[in-house]
Protein backbone atom coordinates (compact mmCIF):
# COMPACT_ATOMS: atom_id res chain seq x y z
CA UNK A 1 0.00 0.00 0.00
CA UNK A 2 2.85 2.35 0.85
CA UNK A 3 4.56 1.78 -2.52
CA UNK A 4 1.28 2.32 -4.38
CA UNK A 5 0.63 5.60 -2.63
CA UNK A 6 3.92 7.02 -3.85
CA UNK A 7 3.35 5.97 -7.45
CA UNK A 8 2.99 9.02 -9.72
CA UNK A 9 0.28 7.71 -12.02
CA UNK A 10 -0.22 11.06 -13.78
CA UNK A 11 3.45 11.31 -14.70
CA UNK A 12 3.34 7.93 -16.42
CA UNK A 13 0.44 8.72 -18.74
CA UNK A 14 1.28 8.30 -22.45
CA UNK A 15 2.23 11.50 -24.28
CA UNK A 16 -0.75 11.41 -26.66
CA UNK A 17 -3.20 11.13 -23.75
CA UNK A 18 -1.51 14.04 -21.99
CA UNK A 19 -1.76 16.18 -25.11
CA UNK A 20 -5.45 15.32 -25.45
CA UNK A 21 -6.11 16.31 -21.83
CA UNK A 22 -4.33 19.64 -22.22
CA UNK A 23 -6.18 20.42 -25.46
CA UNK A 24 -9.46 20.54 -23.51
CA UNK A 25 -8.22 22.90 -20.79
CA UNK A 26 -8.16 26.69 -20.69
CA UNK A 27 -4.76 28.36 -20.31
CA UNK A 28 -5.54 29.12 -16.69
CA UNK A 29 -6.25 25.45 -16.01
CA UNK A 30 -3.13 24.38 -17.93
CA UNK A 31 -0.94 26.47 -15.62
CA UNK A 32 -2.67 25.03 -12.55
CA UNK A 33 -1.84 21.45 -13.61
CA UNK A 34 1.82 22.05 -12.70
CA UNK A 35 1.02 21.09 -9.09
CA UNK A 36 -0.48 17.71 -10.01
CA UNK A 37 2.64 15.85 -11.12
CA UNK A 38 6.42 16.18 -11.17
CA UNK A 39 6.50 15.87 -14.96
CA UNK A 40 3.55 18.22 -15.41
CA UNK A 41 5.42 21.08 -13.74
CA UNK A 42 7.08 21.82 -17.07
CA UNK A 43 4.33 20.49 -19.33
CA UNK A 44 2.49 23.80 -19.33
CA UNK A 45 5.41 25.62 -20.95
CA UNK A 46 5.40 23.31 -23.98
CA UNK A 47 1.66 22.88 -24.58
CA UNK A 48 1.13 23.37 -28.35
CA UNK A 49 -2.42 24.77 -28.11
CA UNK A 50 -2.53 28.30 -26.69
CA UNK A 51 -6.15 29.39 -26.24
CA UNK A 52 -6.94 32.62 -24.38
CA UNK A 53 -10.49 33.75 -23.56
CA UNK A 54 -12.44 35.42 -20.74
CA UNK A 55 -11.97 32.36 -18.53
CA UNK A 56 -8.26 33.18 -18.32
CA UNK A 57 -8.90 36.51 -16.58
CA UNK A 58 -9.52 36.60 -12.81
CA UNK A 59 -12.73 38.38 -11.91
CA UNK A 60 -10.90 40.23 -9.14
CA UNK A 61 -9.02 42.50 -11.58
CA UNK A 62 -12.20 44.47 -12.29
CA UNK A 63 -11.85 47.15 -14.97
CA UNK A 64 -8.25 46.17 -15.76
CA UNK A 65 -9.26 42.99 -17.57
CA UNK A 66 -7.63 43.97 -20.88
CA UNK A 67 -4.32 44.72 -19.16
CA UNK A 68 -4.49 41.44 -17.24
CA UNK A 69 -5.19 39.47 -20.42
CA UNK A 70 -2.18 41.05 -22.19
CA UNK A 71 -0.03 40.30 -19.15
CA UNK A 72 -1.13 36.63 -19.17
CA UNK A 73 -0.42 36.17 -22.89
CA UNK A 74 2.99 37.83 -22.58
CA UNK A 75 3.87 35.64 -19.60
CA UNK A 76 2.85 32.41 -21.37
CA UNK A 77 4.81 33.27 -24.53
CA UNK A 78 7.87 34.32 -22.53
CA UNK A 79 8.07 30.90 -20.85
CA UNK A 80 6.88 28.80 -23.78
CA UNK A 81 9.13 26.19 -25.34
CA UNK A 82 8.47 24.18 -28.46
CA UNK A 83 6.22 24.70 -31.50
CA UNK A 84 2.76 26.31 -31.33
CA UNK A 85 0.01 24.59 -33.32
CA UNK A 86 -2.94 26.68 -32.13
CA UNK A 87 -3.02 30.34 -31.10
CA UNK A 88 -6.44 31.76 -30.29
CA UNK A 89 -7.46 34.96 -28.50
CA UNK A 90 -11.21 35.48 -28.33
CA UNK A 91 -11.71 37.53 -25.19
CA UNK A 92 -14.39 40.21 -25.02
CA UNK A 93 -11.85 42.42 -23.21
CA UNK A 94 -9.17 42.71 -25.89
CA UNK A 95 -8.41 46.15 -27.35
CA UNK A 96 -6.05 46.95 -30.19
CA UNK A 97 -2.51 47.33 -28.83
CA UNK A 98 1.13 46.93 -29.88
CA UNK A 99 1.40 43.67 -27.92
CA UNK A 100 -0.74 41.93 -30.56
CA UNK A 101 1.97 42.62 -33.16
CA UNK A 102 4.58 41.25 -30.74
CA UNK A 103 2.61 38.00 -30.41
CA UNK A 104 2.39 37.58 -34.19
CA UNK A 105 6.11 38.32 -34.53
CA UNK A 106 6.89 35.72 -31.87
CA UNK A 107 4.88 33.09 -33.76
CA UNK A 108 6.57 34.03 -37.04
CA UNK A 109 9.98 33.48 -35.44
CA UNK A 110 9.38 30.24 -33.54
CA UNK A 111 6.30 28.56 -35.08
CA UNK A 112 5.98 29.85 -38.63
CA UNK A 113 6.10 26.30 -40.04
CA UNK A 114 3.98 24.66 -37.35
CA UNK A 115 1.03 26.90 -36.55
CA UNK A 116 -2.18 25.60 -38.10
CA UNK A 117 -4.93 27.45 -36.26
CA UNK A 118 -4.92 31.23 -35.68
CA UNK A 119 -7.80 33.23 -34.21
CA UNK A 120 -7.74 36.90 -33.22
CA UNK A 121 -10.88 38.69 -32.03
CA UNK A 122 -10.64 42.41 -31.26
CA UNK A 123 -13.86 43.10 -29.38
CA UNK A 124 -13.28 46.67 -28.27
CA UNK A 125 -11.94 50.02 -29.53
CA UNK A 126 -10.95 50.66 -33.15
CA UNK A 127 -9.89 47.94 -35.58
CA UNK A 128 -6.39 46.57 -35.41
CA UNK A 129 -4.01 46.66 -38.39
CA UNK A 130 -2.87 43.08 -38.70
CA UNK A 131 0.90 42.64 -38.77
CA UNK A 132 2.01 41.37 -42.22
CA UNK A 133 3.97 38.52 -40.61
CA UNK A 134 0.65 36.75 -40.09
CA UNK A 135 0.56 36.04 -43.82
CA UNK A 136 3.82 34.11 -43.63
CA UNK A 137 2.15 31.23 -41.73
CA UNK A 138 2.21 28.82 -44.66
CA UNK A 139 0.76 25.82 -42.77
CA UNK A 140 -2.42 27.57 -41.59
CA UNK A 141 -5.57 25.45 -41.83
CA UNK A 142 -7.97 27.71 -39.89
CA UNK A 143 -7.87 31.52 -39.86
CA UNK A 144 -10.44 33.63 -37.95
CA UNK A 145 -10.13 37.41 -37.64
CA UNK A 146 -12.52 39.94 -36.08
CA UNK A 147 -12.12 43.67 -35.63
CA UNK A 148 -9.12 43.92 -37.95
CA UNK A 149 -7.77 45.81 -40.95
CA UNK A 150 -5.98 43.68 -43.55
CA UNK A 151 -3.33 44.89 -45.96
CA UNK A 152 -1.68 41.98 -47.73
CA UNK A 153 2.13 42.11 -48.08
CA UNK A 154 3.44 42.31 -51.64
CA UNK A 155 5.16 38.94 -51.31
CA UNK A 156 2.03 37.10 -50.15
CA UNK A 157 1.68 33.83 -52.08
CA UNK A 158 -1.48 32.49 -50.44
CA UNK A 159 -2.35 29.86 -47.85
CA UNK A 160 -2.01 26.54 -49.65
CA UNK A 161 -3.42 24.49 -46.73
CA UNK A 162 -6.20 26.79 -45.51
CA UNK A 163 -9.64 25.12 -45.28
CA UNK A 164 -11.51 27.58 -43.01
CA UNK A 165 -11.57 31.38 -43.32
CA UNK A 166 -13.84 33.62 -41.22
CA UNK A 167 -13.88 37.44 -41.09
CA UNK A 168 -16.08 39.64 -38.88
CA UNK A 169 -15.89 43.44 -38.82
CA UNK A 170 -12.86 43.25 -41.09
CA UNK A 171 -11.72 46.01 -43.45
CA UNK A 172 -9.90 45.15 -46.68
CA UNK A 173 -9.88 46.20 -50.33
CA UNK A 174 -11.39 44.42 -53.33
CA UNK A 175 -7.90 43.51 -54.56
CA UNK A 176 -6.87 42.12 -51.17
CA UNK A 177 -10.02 40.01 -50.85
CA UNK A 178 -9.73 38.64 -54.40
CA UNK A 179 -6.06 37.80 -53.86
CA UNK A 180 -6.72 36.13 -50.53
CA UNK A 181 -9.57 33.81 -51.56
CA UNK A 182 -8.05 32.97 -54.96
CA UNK A 183 -4.81 31.77 -53.37
CA UNK A 184 -6.46 29.32 -50.98
CA UNK A 185 -6.99 26.27 -53.22
CA UNK A 186 -8.13 24.01 -50.32
CA UNK A 187 -10.73 26.44 -48.94
CA UNK A 188 -13.92 24.64 -47.84
CA UNK A 189 -15.57 27.04 -45.36
CA UNK A 190 -15.90 30.80 -45.77
CA UNK A 191 -17.77 33.19 -43.44
CA UNK A 192 -17.93 36.95 -44.07
CA UNK A 193 -19.81 38.99 -41.45
CA UNK A 194 -20.26 42.77 -41.52
CA UNK A 195 -17.38 43.33 -43.91
CA UNK A 196 -16.13 46.82 -44.70
CA UNK A 197 -14.29 47.49 -47.92
CA UNK A 198 -15.14 45.06 -50.73
CA UNK A 199 -17.68 46.57 -53.12
CA UNK A 200 -18.29 43.13 -54.61
CA UNK A 201 -17.51 39.51 -53.75
CA UNK A 202 -16.43 37.08 -56.45
CA UNK A 203 -15.81 33.42 -55.66
CA UNK A 204 -14.69 30.55 -57.82
CA UNK A 205 -13.04 28.24 -55.27
CA UNK A 206 -13.70 24.74 -56.56
CA UNK A 207 -13.59 23.02 -53.15
CA UNK A 208 -15.83 25.45 -51.25
CA UNK A 209 -18.59 23.62 -49.34
CA UNK A 210 -19.95 26.13 -46.81
CA UNK A 211 -20.54 29.83 -47.44
CA UNK A 212 -22.01 32.46 -45.10
CA UNK A 213 -22.29 36.15 -46.02
CA UNK A 214 -24.00 38.52 -43.56
CA UNK A 215 -24.16 42.31 -43.51
CA UNK A 216 -24.97 45.24 -45.77
CA UNK A 217 -25.83 44.24 -49.31
CA UNK A 218 -22.80 43.50 -51.50
CA UNK A 219 -23.13 42.17 -55.08
CA UNK A 220 -22.01 38.56 -55.29
CA UNK A 221 -20.67 36.61 -58.25
CA UNK A 222 -20.44 32.84 -57.75
CA UNK A 223 -18.70 30.72 -60.38
CA UNK A 224 -18.23 26.95 -60.58
CA UNK A 225 -19.10 26.27 -56.94
CA UNK A 226 -20.21 22.76 -57.78
CA UNK A 227 -19.36 21.32 -54.33
CA UNK A 228 -21.14 24.01 -52.29
CA UNK A 229 -23.71 22.30 -50.05
CA UNK A 230 -24.66 25.16 -47.68
CA UNK A 231 -25.10 28.84 -48.51
CA UNK A 232 -26.46 31.60 -46.28
CA UNK A 233 -26.97 35.13 -47.62
CA UNK A 234 -28.39 37.73 -45.22
CA UNK A 235 -28.54 41.37 -46.37
CA UNK A 236 -29.19 43.92 -43.62
CA UNK A 237 -29.69 46.71 -46.20
CA UNK A 238 -31.35 46.91 -49.60
CA UNK A 239 -29.28 47.16 -52.77
CA UNK A 240 -28.34 50.69 -53.82
CA UNK A 241 -29.47 51.89 -57.28
CA UNK A 242 -25.92 51.59 -58.68
CA UNK A 243 -25.74 47.98 -57.46
CA UNK A 244 -28.99 46.88 -59.02
CA UNK A 245 -27.67 46.23 -62.51
CA UNK A 246 -25.53 43.38 -61.11
CA UNK A 247 -28.42 41.69 -59.26
CA UNK A 248 -29.66 38.60 -61.05
CA UNK A 249 -30.13 34.88 -60.61
CA UNK A 250 -27.25 33.82 -62.80
CA UNK A 251 -24.61 35.62 -60.73
CA UNK A 252 -25.71 33.99 -57.48
CA UNK A 253 -27.72 30.81 -58.05
CA UNK A 254 -26.56 29.87 -61.51
CA UNK A 255 -23.57 27.76 -60.44
CA UNK A 256 -24.78 25.92 -57.34
CA UNK A 257 -25.80 22.50 -58.69
CA UNK A 258 -24.92 20.67 -55.45
CA UNK A 259 -26.57 23.06 -52.96
CA UNK A 260 -28.43 21.25 -50.15
CA UNK A 261 -29.42 24.08 -47.79
CA UNK A 262 -30.09 27.68 -48.85
CA UNK A 263 -30.74 30.68 -46.58
CA UNK A 264 -31.79 34.09 -47.91
CA UNK A 265 -32.49 36.51 -45.08
CA UNK A 266 -33.14 40.21 -44.72
CA UNK A 267 -33.29 41.97 -48.08
CA UNK A 268 -31.52 39.27 -50.02
CA UNK A 269 -34.44 37.62 -51.78
CA UNK A 270 -35.59 41.05 -52.89
CA UNK A 271 -32.16 41.82 -54.32
CA UNK A 272 -32.58 38.85 -56.67
CA UNK A 273 -35.89 40.30 -57.82
CA UNK A 274 -34.45 43.65 -58.91
CA UNK A 275 -33.20 42.71 -62.37
CA UNK A 276 -35.07 41.26 -65.34
CA UNK A 277 -36.97 38.18 -64.25
CA UNK A 278 -36.43 34.93 -66.17
CA UNK A 279 -39.40 32.72 -66.95
CA UNK A 280 -37.47 29.91 -65.28
CA UNK A 281 -34.40 29.65 -63.09
CA UNK A 282 -31.05 28.81 -64.73
CA UNK A 283 -30.88 25.41 -63.03
CA UNK A 284 -32.87 22.72 -61.27
CA UNK A 285 -31.60 22.23 -57.74
CA UNK A 286 -32.01 18.48 -57.38
CA UNK A 287 -29.99 18.27 -54.15
CA UNK A 288 -31.68 21.18 -52.38
CA UNK A 289 -33.40 19.83 -49.23
CA UNK A 290 -33.93 22.94 -47.09
CA UNK A 291 -34.81 26.57 -47.92
CA UNK A 292 -35.23 29.58 -45.63
CA UNK A 293 -36.13 33.06 -46.85
CA UNK A 294 -37.72 36.38 -45.87
CA UNK A 295 -40.73 37.23 -48.07
CA UNK A 296 -42.40 40.60 -48.59
CA UNK A 297 -46.01 39.67 -49.33
CA UNK A 298 -46.67 43.14 -50.76
CA UNK A 299 -44.01 42.70 -53.47
CA UNK A 300 -45.01 40.90 -56.67
CA UNK A 301 -41.40 40.26 -57.75
CA UNK A 302 -40.43 38.98 -54.31
CA UNK A 303 -43.25 36.45 -54.51
CA UNK A 304 -42.33 35.38 -58.04
CA UNK A 305 -38.71 34.79 -57.04
CA UNK A 306 -39.85 32.65 -54.11
CA UNK A 307 -42.25 30.63 -56.28
CA UNK A 308 -39.71 29.99 -59.04
CA UNK A 309 -37.12 28.99 -56.47
CA UNK A 310 -39.56 26.47 -54.98
CA UNK A 311 -40.53 25.17 -58.41
CA UNK A 312 -36.87 24.53 -59.20
CA UNK A 313 -36.36 22.46 -56.02
CA UNK A 314 -38.11 19.14 -56.73
CA UNK A 315 -36.62 17.33 -53.70
CA UNK A 316 -37.31 20.00 -51.08
CA UNK A 317 -37.98 18.51 -47.62
CA UNK A 318 -38.06 21.56 -45.32
CA UNK A 319 -39.29 25.09 -46.00
CA UNK A 320 -39.02 28.08 -43.64
CA UNK A 321 -40.58 31.45 -44.47
CA UNK A 322 -40.36 34.66 -42.44
CA UNK A 323 -43.08 37.02 -43.69
CA UNK A 324 -42.83 40.78 -43.76
CA UNK A 325 -45.11 43.37 -45.28
CA UNK A 326 -44.18 46.71 -46.84
CA UNK A 327 -45.78 48.23 -49.91
CA UNK A 328 -43.38 51.20 -49.70
CA UNK A 329 -40.32 48.93 -49.99
CA UNK A 330 -41.76 46.74 -52.73
CA UNK A 331 -40.08 46.77 -56.14
CA UNK A 332 -43.38 45.97 -57.86
CA UNK A 333 -46.29 46.28 -55.42
CA UNK A 334 -49.09 43.73 -55.86
CA UNK A 335 -52.03 45.47 -57.51
CA UNK A 336 -53.88 42.32 -58.49
CA UNK A 337 -54.02 39.34 -56.11
CA UNK A 338 -55.17 37.04 -58.92
CA UNK A 339 -52.03 37.77 -60.94
CA UNK A 340 -49.88 36.46 -58.08
CA UNK A 341 -52.16 33.47 -57.46
CA UNK A 342 -51.89 32.40 -61.12
CA UNK A 343 -48.24 31.46 -60.55
CA UNK A 344 -49.00 29.18 -57.60
CA UNK A 345 -48.77 25.88 -59.48
CA UNK A 346 -46.33 23.25 -58.27
CA UNK A 347 -46.22 19.92 -56.47
CA UNK A 348 -43.86 19.27 -53.55
CA UNK A 349 -43.50 15.51 -53.51
CA UNK A 350 -40.82 15.43 -50.79
CA UNK A 351 -41.83 18.35 -48.55
CA UNK A 352 -42.38 17.21 -44.95
CA UNK A 353 -41.88 20.23 -42.67
CA UNK A 354 -42.96 23.85 -43.14
CA UNK A 355 -42.27 26.66 -40.63
CA UNK A 356 -43.80 30.10 -41.12
CA UNK A 357 -43.19 33.03 -38.81
CA UNK A 358 -44.49 36.58 -38.30
CA UNK A 359 -47.81 35.88 -40.04
CA UNK A 360 -49.96 39.02 -40.19
CA UNK A 361 -53.06 37.42 -41.67
CA UNK A 362 -52.67 39.06 -45.09
CA UNK A 363 -54.59 37.57 -47.99
CA UNK A 364 -51.39 36.67 -49.87
CA UNK A 365 -49.99 34.87 -46.83
CA UNK A 366 -53.08 32.69 -46.63
CA UNK A 367 -52.86 31.99 -50.35
CA UNK A 368 -49.27 30.82 -49.86
CA UNK A 369 -50.35 28.47 -47.07
CA UNK A 370 -53.24 27.19 -49.16
CA UNK A 371 -50.86 26.61 -52.08
CA UNK A 372 -48.43 24.55 -49.97
CA UNK A 373 -51.09 22.48 -48.18
CA UNK A 374 -52.85 21.61 -51.45
CA UNK A 375 -49.62 20.54 -53.19
CA UNK A 376 -47.62 18.66 -50.53
CA UNK A 377 -48.78 15.01 -50.47
CA UNK A 378 -46.30 13.85 -47.78
CA UNK A 379 -46.39 16.94 -45.54
CA UNK A 380 -46.17 16.02 -41.86
CA UNK A 381 -45.99 19.32 -39.95
CA UNK A 382 -46.78 22.97 -40.63
CA UNK A 383 -45.80 25.30 -37.78
CA UNK A 384 -47.14 28.85 -37.92
CA UNK A 385 -46.18 31.71 -35.61
CA UNK A 386 -48.34 34.86 -35.95
CA UNK A 387 -46.84 38.31 -35.60
CA UNK A 388 -47.16 39.86 -32.13
CA UNK A 389 -49.75 42.36 -33.37
CA UNK A 390 -50.98 40.19 -36.22
CA UNK A 391 -54.00 37.97 -36.73
CA UNK A 392 -55.69 36.40 -33.70
CA UNK A 393 -54.43 32.86 -33.04
CA UNK A 394 -57.89 31.33 -32.72
CA UNK A 395 -59.20 33.06 -35.83
CA UNK A 396 -56.14 31.96 -37.81
CA UNK A 397 -56.50 28.33 -36.75
CA UNK A 398 -60.18 28.37 -37.70
CA UNK A 399 -59.26 29.74 -41.14
CA UNK A 400 -56.54 27.14 -41.66
CA UNK A 401 -58.73 24.17 -40.76
CA UNK A 402 -60.95 24.99 -43.75
CA UNK A 403 -58.12 24.61 -46.25
CA UNK A 404 -57.74 21.50 -48.39
CA UNK A 405 -54.73 19.27 -47.61
CA UNK A 406 -53.04 16.91 -50.04
CA UNK A 407 -51.50 15.03 -47.11
CA UNK A 408 -53.96 13.29 -44.74
CA UNK A 409 -51.35 13.18 -41.94
CA UNK A 410 -50.45 16.88 -42.15
CA UNK A 411 -50.63 18.55 -38.74
CA UNK A 412 -51.04 22.31 -38.47
CA UNK A 413 -49.71 23.93 -35.30
CA UNK A 414 -50.30 27.62 -34.51
CA UNK A 415 -47.71 28.64 -31.92
CA UNK A 416 -47.45 31.64 -29.62
CA UNK A 417 -45.53 34.62 -31.07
Amino acid sequence: MASCSTLDILSDLPEDILENIFSHLSMREVVRTSVLSTKWRFKCISVPHLIFNDDCIPVSVGALRHDKLVQIVNHVLLLHRGPVLTFQISSSQLNTCSDIDSWILYLSLYSVNSIKDFKLVISKSERHNVHPCLFSFKKLIHLILAGCVIVLPVMFKGFSCLTTLAFKHVTLSNAAFDCLVSTCPQLERLALIDMDGPTHIELSNLKLKYLLIYGKFIPIYLKELRFLVYASFVATTAAHPDQRRTCNFSNILGSLPGIQKLVMGGWYLQSLAIGDMPRRLPSTYDHLRSIYFHLNVKDMKDILVAIWLLKSSPNLQKLEIHFWCSKRDAIVPIMDQQKAKDHLECTFNKLRVVDMSRLLGMKMELEFIKFILANSPVLETMNIIPAINGIDKGLLLKELLRLKRASPQAEICVLEP
